[in-house]
């Protein structure tokens, strides 16, 4: 199964080495809304999840995106 780090990763089409737990929306120019959205979707088929719409929104870090991510799979 794919990390959070890998699918960030596809999605934004980089190396690992490019992202990390404080990459943010804000901050980082290749997260823009279409990819936010693609992430959301490859989370959600990957672990077999359905973010809440707060959610999606509340994912401006990777690390965020871990913590809800865990919120989900306990």
């Amino acid at each position: 199964m794919k990390t959070i780090e890998e699918i960030f990763a596809d999605v934004f089409g980089v190396n690992l080495t490019e992202i990390n737990d404080d990459t943010s929306y804000i901050d980082y120019e290749p997260w823009d809304s279409v990819k936010h959205m693609r992430i959301i979707a490859k989370i959600e088929e990957i672990y077999d999840i359905e973010f809440d719409m707060d959610d999606i929104i509340a994912m401006e870090t990777i690390k965020k995106a871990k913590e809800i991510l865990t919120k989900y799979l306990s």
